[in-house]
Parts: structure tokens; sequence; C-alpha cells
């Protein structure tokens, strides 16, 4: 029987409470849903989720159950509305930068193996974050707007000041206007993520136990 079968949770289905085994120790409980140390373990070994240069294991295991909570609840109201469907291209696009973690692809196809997980399966993963993300871009990013005065403020101080300390030239705004507004919606358009996904745990009873 693959891990998939056994609950890879957060990311796919709901693994009841009574359904955790003995064997495995529990790393969290969303209601009633099971997150399990193994499943921090497999996409730690799968790098499902990116890690920090200089990130001890410790650290990351601690952002993958954290990551894994927040799939779960953002996919929970994903299921509310509807999950629509990904291209393929979409999810084979995806797949390629996760592999790109490893030395080669053969490193990757052998920390599948070792996470038991098919390929199919690992799609099936991949589907599901491209499904919340898909949802957060339909639902979160049409009303985030900048403004040129803003992106004025920011160029002339917090983006002039960053290229200074880097020793790079500083071009005229109207060169880096829409990089900067790009740059405001994606931090805006992570705040707006942040405060969905905290009202989401407050409505949740979230238990964390361990990650290692």
């Amino acid at each position: 029987m693959s891990m998939i079968s056994r609950g890879l949770g957060a990311l796919l289905i709901a693994v009841p409470l009574a359904a955790a085994t003995t064997a495995d120790r529990i790393a969290a409980v969303i209601d009633r849903q099971v997150i399990t140390v193994s499943e921090v373990t497999q996409m730690a070994e799968l790098q499902f989720f990116p890690r920090g240069t200089k990130q001890s294991e410790d650290d990351y295991r601690h952002d993958i159950l954290e990551s894994l909570i927040a799939q779960a609840l953002r996919f929970r109201d994903v299921e509310r509305f509807g999950a629509e469907d990904v291209p393929k291209d979409s999810i084979e696009s995806r797949v390629q930068d996760i592999t790109k973690r490893f030395a080669s692809p053969a490193a990757f196809d052998a920390a599948l193996r070792h996470a038991e997980l098919t390929p199919d399966e690992f799609r099936t993963l991949v589907k599901r974050q491209l499904q919340v993300e898909q949802y957060i871009q339909e639902r979160f990013a049409p009303l985030i707007f900048v403004s040129n005065e803003e992106i004025e403020t920011y160029y002339k101080g917090t983006w002039t000041q960053q290229r200074r300390q880097r020793g790079l030239a500083i071009p005229p705004l109207n060169d880096v206007r829409e990089e900067i507004r790009a740059l405001l919606k994606s931090s805006r358009l992570q705040e707006e993520i942040e405060k969905w996904t905290g009202q989401l745990r407050q409505r949740a009873n979230v238990d964390v136990y361990a990650w290692r």
C-alpha cells in the first residue's frame, strides 16, 4: 500500500482521527483530519516545498507541517466553491520545477520511489496545490490595486535605498513602474493570503504535536 493511500493528508484527502495507526506519530490534527509525521517526512524527501538555503532540517520540517496545515485549511474553502480543473501543462510545469530541486531527474525518481508515491499520485498532489493557487488568483488578486502615488513613494524610498545598498544604478521611475507595481501587488496578495489563512485557522480546531 502506498503512503498516499494512508493519507497524504492536507494536500489530498481528509484522514479521520480514528484512521491514524499507532505505528505512526501524529504531527497535527485539524478538527478530525490527521497529518502524520511520516507525511512530513515524505514531503521533505520530495522537497515539495522550497527550502531556504541555510534552513536547518528541524526548521524545514516545521515549515512543511505549517504548509500542510495551511494547504488543508485552504483546500476546504476551495471545495466549498468548487475546485476548478487545472491544465495538464500547468501540472507538468510545476512537476518540472520540483524536479529541478534535485541533483538530477534520476534523484527525483529515487525520492519518489522512497516516498512510495507513483508519478500519478504525485501529480495529484501538485494539482491540489495549483487548484488552491488558482482560487487565490481568482478571489483575491482582482481586488488588489496599487496607485501611481504608492509606486512613486516606494520608488523614492525602499526601492532606491535597496538599489544603492547593492551598488546598483537607479533607473528612471517610468522604466521600472510596472516592475514595482507587480512587486507591491505580490506583497499585498501575500498579506491577503496570510489574513485569509489566519481566519480559516481561527475557525478550525488545530492541534500541533510534532514534526520530527
